[in-house]
């Protein structure tokens, strides 16, 4: 590109965050420009289950499960702490119910109701159910050439590269003797596709979730830009003012109104990993099913610009000691 890019939002990372700022910032009327390092979409939410925790959404509702508004928050309390008295916090829950709605309703992202997914913990103001949701598993298809563009699923949790969806897909799976001819044909759909396509074009969990928010951001006219790393933020006399990104034809000046950093966390940063991670900081290994270009980023992008990382975490990983099995993955 020659000369500066302009546009009102930038959008820096393509997992569900980044996609979902900028899908709501286009359909909004901004101009919108995702930048993503990697030469994939999706980050580590198209590795992900794809579900989201959102007390007293519409879908739950519709269900009947109708809770009182302090539930979802006494059960945050009792699993966070004092850090559930931050103010963001209540605006997750005030609005996470209005965005389920503005999705669903307004894009191509379409959600299944978790009305059987109970909360990890039997903490007071738990519920056994009707506050996660997850995206319909979507037609790849429908994404043209971009579906090449979208990260596959993570091998380790696929089925040569097929994707099983957690509730009734996972069950016959893990019933297929009884559901053999289930089995059979998913399978043989699979690898029909993969020798058409070249993947699988049946999408569930992230993949799915990725691909529908991909889909409307598309259809919002939200512009990408791949293999592009962001070199370093711009300031201006009222703060960020745009970034430069690393292409292969050179630097990319984008001047934008707003910057979103939406990077993802910092699972294969060593040095950040043994500021938060006691195990790190002792010299145990610690091992992330994250993909390995994530790696802190945004959180230096933000350091560099006056923004300050908090260490004091109650919890900096969803999950701080688990059993892992670790082999030499056919790609390395």
């Amino acid at each position: 590109m020659s000369g500066p890019v302009k546009v009102d939002v930038l959008v820096v990372g393509s997992g569900a965050a980044g996609l979902s700022a900028a899908v709501t910032a286009a359909m909004h009327g901004a101009s919108v420009m995702v930048a993503e390092k990697a030469s994939v979409l999706g980050g580590t939410s198209a590795w992900s289950g794809g579900w989201l925790w959102i007390p007293r959404n519409p879908l739950a509702r519709a269900e009947g499960i109708d809770e009182a508004a302090d539930a979802p928050l006494t059960y945050l309390q009792h699993e966070m702490g004092g850090e559930a008295a931050d103010i963001r916090l209540q605006t997750f829950l005030r609005y996470g119910p209005e965005m389920v709605e503005f999705f669903h309703q307004r894009t191509a992202v379409q959600f299944l109701s978790g009305s059987a997914m109970p909360d990890f913990h039997p903490s007071p103001g738990a519920a056994n159910g009707g506050r996660s949701v997850t995206a319909q598993p979507y037609d790849g298809r429908l994404l043209g050439d971009w579906l090449h563009r979208l990260r596959p699923p993570l091998e380790t949790i696929s089925l040569g590269g097929m994707g099983i969806a957690g509730g009734a897909d996972m069950a016959h799976f893990f019933n297929a003797t009884r559901s053999a001819l289930y089995a059979a044909r998913r399978l043989l759909r699979h690898g029909w596709q993969r020798l058409r396509a070249g993947r699988g074009q049946h999408l569930v969990n992230g993949n799915a979730l990725v691909a529908r928010l991909l889909r409307s951001a598309l259809d919002a006219g939200v512009r990408f830009q791949l293999n592009a790393p962001v070199v370093r933020l711009l300031q201006g006399p009222r703060g960020v003012s745009g970034a430069v990104l690393r292409s292969d034809g050179g630097e990319i000046h984008v001047e934008a109104g707003a910057v979103v950093l939406a990077c993802g966390g910092f699972p294969h940063d060593r040095q950040r990993l043994a500021q938060v991670v006691p195990h790190a900081a002792e010299g145990y290994g610690h091992f992330s099913a994250a993909p390995p270009d994530n790696q802190g980023e945004g959180i230096r992008l933000g350091e560099s610009v006056g923004g300050q990382f908090d260490t004091s975490l109650r919890h900096p990983l969803a999950w701080r000691r688990c059993p892992a099995s670790l082999w030499p993955a056919a790609s390395s």
